[in-house]
């Protein structure tokens, strides 16, 4: 079965490597250069199963596309019974350790019964050989990174099978962890390697312990290396509460420690970690100092730079934009295609997505007359926020683009829009007629247009919503009366989804009355706030929220649902 000639490729392909796929590579270039004298039938099973990859579940996974015009198998079910006889029959006659224990790894994972058993003790004891050959590897980092996974996967494949010689190997992964502290140089990834499988099973704590109170000693100057090996001491030792929390604390002042010592983002990125740490482990204290030591962080202490650049959207996005008006077949259809422009997407965000960076913490504020940690009243930060104002940018530079050809192709005149904006409901003639003033300010490139315009679409949206709750409220004996603020509106609207335009309103809440993360327009606007009047394309936008919210008004009101029908004429 062996072919000497491939045999000698291999081992030749073999010496010093670190990574299976340079062992692929070496073979697929012995094959070229001696092309006939090698097996390419065995040179091709060969590349194949060094491209067979250890996913985190302990299944390979196949990454080999091969030569021919199908690639290989990404599973071992699929793999052939004769490409299995090469792997079987190069496993027992490679030298190196590390090309033996795989070609076995992959057979005892295709196998069944005693010859999977066999399998899997040859492979076992390949990789436990493998560990000393990968370590005197030309590239030492990396050989010692693989020396320490080839340990771990025969001790996870001793264990399946609870052979004896797994205690012998987790002794070989203690002695190894402790000499790679021992060395100059300050790497942890190989001692984490070695000793996470002991952490995670409580009958190897013993031999992890030790390794675990060393590195967390040895490693105080890196705090995340120092806090990972901390944890992994708790969970060596989690039958002593008490030892428990100090460790835990001490995590905690890991990271404030380390945060005294730097400045700018990376010193609240470290309070972070030390609060978010903190709270899981309900260190109430220690969690309400923490963030008020990082709400106490300014953006002058953030260090921050602003990074200004220009990006051109696609000519091809704007020129279907124009055909879209174009296809109009009059003013009225033109703008009934603007007013249907579809909202910006709420981008749906995960569990996993709120976990990440900042997010994982509750939005605080302090109280300056404190010191006493506040937490904030409002809705919480949404993750989206920055997409959404980025996508109501540029549909705004749609929009601005489609209203600018709606006057190239019609030049309607005040008395043609305001025929067409007048509402019986929602916006009577007289501010209709203001509102299609708005809109020739804005095709005469007029700045009065955004001052105009604000008022009236909360008008609109007012009267629109009044149809279906409470937004106004009268005077009645010594309670004043008052109304409903356009955030209030919004957040009404977005709250409503049976009604028509609810799914615009996040988008025209940034636009108009989010002053967190929006332009936040009509507050600026209404309590002359601006220093620059809004550029072209958010006017754009507040005229397209006018035509919206008349578009929602017009909806069939029996369902208060389903298509808009066009605005009515007068």
């Amino acid at each position: 079965m062996i072919d000497s000639a491939t045999l000698a490729a291999l081992n030749a392909a073999s010496q010093g490597f670190v990574l299976y796929s340079d062992i692929s590579a070496a073979l697929g270039a012995a094959a070229k250069e001696e092309a006939g004298k090698l097996d390419e039938e065995h040179i091709e099973a060969l590349r194949a199963g060094c491209l067979f990859h250890l996913r985190a579940d302990g299944t390979f996974v196949g990454q080999y596309m091969g030569s021919g015009p199908q690639p290989w198998p990404r599973e071992l079910s699929e793999i052939s019974g004769r490409t299995t006889e090469i792997w079987a029959a190069y496993a027992e006659a490679a030298d190196h350790p590390g090309v033996r224990g795989r070609l076995h790894d992959l057979l005892q994972a295709v196998s069944s019964g005693r010859p999977r058993s066999e399998h899997l003790r040859a492979a076992v004891d390949a990789y436990a050989e493998s560990a000393d050959w990968f370590e005197a590897a030309p590239q030492v980092s990396s050989g010692r990174l693989r020396a320490a996974n080839a340990l771990v996967r025969a001790f996870e494949l001793a264990l399946s099978m609870n052979l004896p010689s797994a205690v012998g190997i987790a002794t070989t992964m203690v002695e190894k962890a402790n000499a790679e502290m021992d060395r100059d140089d300050d790497g942890p990834g190989v001692v984490g390697v070695l000793i996470d499988p002991l952490v995670e099973r409580p009958k190897w704590h013993a031999h992890a312990l030790p390794v675990a109170e060393r590195a967390a000693e040895h490693y105080q100057r890196d705090p995340h290396a120092r806090a990972s090996f901390l944890r992994d001491l708790a969970t060596a030792t989690k039958d002593d509460p008490g030892g428990v929390e100090r460790i835990n604390r001490t995590i905690a002042s890991t990271y404030t420690d380390a945060a005294d010592k730097v400045t700018g983002v990376a010193k609240l990125m470290l309070l972070t970690e030390a609060a978010v740490h903190a709270r899981d482990k309900g260190l109430t204290d220690l969690y309400t100092d923490i963030r008020m030591r990082q709400q106490a962080i300014s953006r002058e202490d953030l260090e921050l730079q602003k990074i200004r650049f220009d990006a051109g959207l696609p000519e091809e996005l704007f020129a279907a934009a124009d055909t879209y008006i174009d296809e109009a077949g009059d003013l009225q259809d033109a703008v009934q295609r603007i007013a249907g422009h579809p909202a910006p997407s709420r981008t749906q965000q995960t569990a996993e997505d709120h976990e990440q960076g900042f997010l994982r913490l509750d939005t605080n504020r302090i109280n300056v007359a404190g010191p006493v940690l506040v937490h904030s009243t409002g809705q919480p930060e949404d993750p989206g926020h920055t997409r959404r104002v980025l996508h109501l940018e540029l549909t705004g530079l749609l929009i601005s683009r489609q209203l600018d050809r709606l006057w190239e192709r019609f030049e309607p005149s005040t008395r043609e829009m305001t025929a067409l904006l007048t509402h019986p409901a929602a916006l009577p003639p007289e501010h209709a007629r203001l509102l299609a003033r708005a809109f020739r300010f804005y095709w005469e490139h007029d700045e009065v247009a955004p001052l105009v315009a604000v008022p009236l679409v909360e008008g609109i949206l007012r009267r629109y919503l009044q149809q279906y709750e409470p937004v106004i409220t009268l005077a009645k004996g010594e309670s004043a009366g008052g109304v409903t603020q356009l955030g209030g509106l919004l957040r009404a609207l977005a709250q409503s989804p049976g009604l028509a335009g609810s799914e615009w309103a996040p988008s025209l809440l940034l636009l108009l009355s989010d002053p967190a993360a929006g332009p936040n327009l009509r507050n600026s606007i209404a309590h002359d706030l601006w220093e620059v009047l809004p550029p072209r394309h958010q006017v754009a936008m507040v005229l397209l929220a006018a035509l919206v919210l008349l578009r929602a008004a017009s909806t069939s009101s029996t369902s208060g649902q389903g298509e808009a029908a066009p605005a009515p004429t007068s």
